[in-house]
């Protein structure tokens, strides 16, 4: 059958990487319609009267809400029903929602589109990982999932790049639908929405793998059970994956902000600008860091994940600090750039290091578990935190360079404190699961 999985003397095929390519994919398009957002702070905050807190709010809690609410439920059913077919319907929801998103008039019509695209993205991941996990041995997922993640860097460049050149093309000439004339901040999200629809039929190729012989489905109750048992693992596990997404998402949610409001550049130009860097460095940082992953797993290194992560973070402290300290020029773009290579490097093994210890019939749910923590720490806090400092220091937003930094010297050393608590027990949990 074209859909398995792994074949340890060739190691996977085609087909399965061509799954995975389209799984990044559609995680590339949602985060478009994620961090498209980004870019339009400035006419947002314009056009609707917004401040950096509120900006933070539509970025982090708007959307993590109902993303956090309904990972559970779309965790569980990953294990149970099928996958493919709830990411399509997934897809469909958050493309819909980005739509709306154009016709928002108010703060309140704009945090409601961003909860319907938080509610539609969470069937994405625990969906998709659960596929992989499937089509790759334990030895060979962490690349495949760091090719999943890989689309979220991507997508954030999509958003920044494609979503700055559209804005230059509607800014001149506008956009007129059925006799209605729309700001250029409009059309960018509507351009964006149409992505994901167009996306959709191609769901539908992917085979989905034969489950696990069972004599009984698999009950959330256990997914649970396992958690608690291993909790030495997975709690400073799930605390520096969370310090690892929140810096990623921090920064996609306000690096554009910054070297427009801070550096000086135009929104079109800032987007071109942290758009290129991130597409340099992103998938360089996803690749590698899949790539470690599963090299020290050969290896027999205890934690590979948790060793992945906390090298990023470490890295991630000095390449903050230069990005907001340095002078006007180049210095501050590949400080920024150095920045995306390491903290992209922890993505993919903050979810390959939950699938080595975790029983196959129980990954969706687990994966699930933890968005929902990630949900609301990371993309909740993650870009509120920013903005919040901000404002506290500067009420015009003039300290927004320096926010960046502190969120990301406190964050990042808590990440790396969990990180080395956790890798012994990570080892000896995913060496039982193995065995």
């Amino acid at each position: 059958m074209r859909n398995r999985i792994d074949e340890r003397a060739g190691g996977p095929g085609l087909y399965a990487w061509y799954v995975a390519a389209l799984l990044s994919f559609a995680h590339l398009v949602s985060f478009i319609d994620r961090f498209v957002l980004s870019l339009l702070i400035e006419p947002l905050r314009a056009t609707l009267r917004l401040g950096d807190a509120q900006i933070g709010l539509l970025q982090g809690v708007a959307f993590s809400l109902l993303y956090a609410v309904a990972g559970i439920p779309l965790g569980r059913l990953a294990d149970l029903r099928s996958r493919r077919g709830l990411i399509a319907g997934g897809l469909a929801i958050w493309s819909l929602a980005t739509a709306a998103c154009a016709f928002a008039g108010t703060f309140g019509g704009l945090f409601a589109a961003r909860l319907l695209v938080g509610a539609g993205e969470a069937a994405l991941v625990p969906s998709a990982i659960s596929l992989l996990s499937a089509y790759f041995a334990r030895d060979r997922v962490g690349r495949a999932i760091s090719v999943f993640t890989m689309g979220a860097s991507l997508g954030k460049t999509v958003a920044l790049v494609g979503g700055a050149a559209l804005l230059a093309v509607l800014t001149p000439a506008g956009l007129t639908i059925l006799g209605h004339r729309l700001l250029p901040w409009q059309g960018v999200f509507l351009g964006a929405s149409a992505i994901g629809i167009a996306l959709i039929p191609l769901v539908f190729t992917i085979v989905e793998p034969p489950r696990p012989d069972r004599a009984a489905p698999p009950r959330l109750d256990r997914a649970f059970a396992h958690i608690r048992t291993h909790a030495a693992a997975f709690g400073p596990h799930i605390v520096a994956a969370c310090a690892s997404i929140l810096l990623i998402q921090a920064f996609g949610a306000w690096t554009p902000a910054y070297f427009a409001r801070v550096r000086g550049l135009s929104v079109i130009e800032a987007g071109y600008v942290v758009g290129i860097a991130a597409l340099l460095a992103g998938p360089a940082g996803h690749l590698s860091g899949g790539w470690l992953t599963d090299r020290l797993t050969r290896a027999g290194v205890a934690g590979p994940a948790l060793t992945v992560m906390l090298s990023g973070m470490a890295a991630a402290i000095p390449c903050a600090l230069l990005l907001v300290s340095l002078p006007d020029g180049a210095g501050p773009v590949i400080a920024f750039a150095l920045l995306m290579y390491a903290i992209s490097a922890t993505a993919g093994p903050c979810l390959a290091g939950l699938q080595a210890m975790t029983p196959a019939d129980h990954r969706g749910a687990v994966v699930s578990v933890y968005m929902c923590i990630m949900t609301f720490v990371s993309v909740g806090l993650g870009p509120f935190s920013v903005g919040f400092v901000s404002e506290r220091l500067a009420p015009g937003g003039g300290a927004l360079g320096i926010a960046l930094a502190a969120v990301t010297v406190g964050v990042a050393l808590t990440g790396i404190g969990a990180a080395l608590i956790g890798r012994k027990a990570a080892g000896l949990t995913a060496a039982a699961v193995a065995a």
